[in-house]
């Protein structure tokens, strides 16, 4: 299935919303969408601004649904990241007392060792034209088995209290003595007794 981005609507949510975004189908972004959509039937709307706010605690295809759906995005800063390597997405409304914590059920996706072996194979560039058929066909079939499965089986879902997040912060920028590019305030470093962007101060050849 190939999707382009033409006639994309951001406030349709639907599966080809996510996948339009994303870029193509995968078992990552049906995982995300029906953890988006479980989100959207909480709390009703987009987020225009920064008032719903997704942790999510991985940096897989599946964060893609939610940018798309959700609206919590990187840019807006209401997309947050915690690289915990898990399928765990807690959702928080400004103003609610209640989070929700989705997580994927350790026995939901069984491993498929042939599946993983033709990933691998096709990663590394030396797939036959039969194996990338073959791969593709289970993907394929994969994903639309994650869309077709009972949220009990797929998700572990709770509310949960959680610390408010905190707002984006928009810092000051300053101009690294090195390059002469501007960097957000709290994320530089001294490095010969000069103000430099982390760029700058990891150069191994100065």
């Amino acid at each position: 299935m190939e999707v382009g981005v033409e006639n994309l609507d951001f406030n349709d949510a639907k599966f080809d919303t996510a996948v339009k975004f994303h870029g193509h189908v995968c078992p990552g972004i049906s995982i995300g969408y029906r953890v988006a959509m479980l989100a959207a039937e909480r709390f009703k709307d987009r987020s225009e601004d920064e008032e719903l706010v997704a942790v999510v605690e991985n940096r897989s295809c599946a964060v893609d649904a939610i940018q798309a759906i959700n609206g919590c995005t990187c840019g807006k800063g209401n997309l947050i990241f915690k690289e915990h390597g898990k399928h765990v997405y807690t959702f928080y409304k400004r103003g609610s007392e209640k989070a929700l914590r989705i997580s994927l059920k350790p026995d939901a996706l069984p491993q498929d060792s042939r599946h993983t072996a033709l990933f691998a194979k096709l990663r590394a560039g030396t797939a036959s034209p039969e194996e990338e058929k073959e791969f593709q066909a289970s993907h394929d079939a994969k994903s639309q088995r994650i869309l077709e499965m009972p949220e009990e089986e797929l998700f572990r879902v709770s509310e949960v209290n959680i610390e408010p997040p905190e707002k984006a912060i928009i810092y000051p920028t300053v101009i690294c003595s090195k390059c002469g590019e501007g960097f957000m305030e709290p994320l530089g470093r001294v490095k010969n007794g000069e103000i430099v962007c982390i760029s700058c101060f990891e150069a191994k050849n100065e």
